[in-house]
């Protein structure tokens, strides 16, 4: 889960008015909050954009499913808040919908669940910034901080020992369905990837820049596909930065990681 700056969203002002009109009609009993999907789903390829192709939840990019428009507060619980694009989160099927962990034969996906910590839920704009909610919200530096992964790709609390933050990490995995089989192999294969890379670069770099130019290109190379790897376009790139800084009492590596 990477930091999404929902800010950078601009919509047209025709989009907006249209919004609008149509937030208004739902609040006015006038149709469900579901007849928005037109509007809401018209800001999609934007949404997408902020997070460079991939799942603002899990960061995957590849095509698990067909990517939707999710409301992070669903629209079924805050038809209020249907048609307000701070709302949105751009999310794949697996994450979104509810399915079967095929490994634990569990459900999980996000759905409409969206439970609280306390207190009671938010009936408009001003209340929602005091809500105490569960679920991890891509679009707070605070909460992306609390995820954490292992080197088998599995996610996991960041704060194991701190109650309220391990719970919602906890049950952010099984709502978001982070811990899907498929996800936690291709976090695997790409640590042991990482693994490997460092480990030609060790034996590259105390060779560099004694006269053999196939060392210095070869080491060019692996701190190139490492960088690659990190990058906010790759997929899983925050796990990705994660590994890598498991390496980074190398010099070289640092170095990496200070201009990522």
């Amino acid at each position: 889960m990477r930091r999404i700056d929902i800010r950078r969203l601009n919509p047209s002002q025709d989009w907006k008015t249209r919004a609008q009109n149509k937030q208004s009609n739902i609040d006015n009993g006038l149709c469900e909050a579901k007849t928005g999907q037109t509007i809401w789903a018209e800001l999609k390829p934007a949404l997408k954009d902020l997070s460079k192709n991939k799942c603002w939840y899990c960061e995957s990019r590849e095509d698990r499913s067909d990517n939707t428009v999710d409301h992070f507060r669903p629209k079924s619980i805050y038809p209020w808040f249907a048609l307000d694009y701070e709302n949105f989160r751009f999310a794949c099927t697996f994450c979104n919908s509810v399915r079967t962990n095929p490994e634990t034969g569990e459900s999980e996906g996000k759905g409409d669940h969206f439970p609280l910590l306390a207190g009671n839920r938010a009936t408009n704009r001003i209340q929602r910034n005091t809500e105490s909610f569960v679920l991890l919200d891509p679009c707070k530096t605070t909460d992306v901080g609390l995820l954490d992964f292992g080197d088998d790709g599995r996610p996991r609390p960041k704060y194991p020992n701190e109650e309220t933050k391990n719970q919602r990490v906890l049950d952010s995995i099984k709502y978001y369905h982070l811990d899907h089989p498929d996800l936690n192999e291709a976090r695997r294969l790409l640590a042991l990837d990482i693994r490997d890379l460092i480990e030609t670069g060790d034996e590259l770099y105390p060779d560099l820049n004694t006269g053999n130019g196939a060392i210095d290109k070869a080491f060019e190379t692996v701190v190139d596909s490492i960088a690659r790897l990190i990058v906010a376009e790759a997929p899983f790139s925050v796990f990705a930065k994660k590994m890598v800084k498991g390496f980074q009492n190398r010099e070289w590596v640092e170095d990496i990681l200070e201009c990522a």
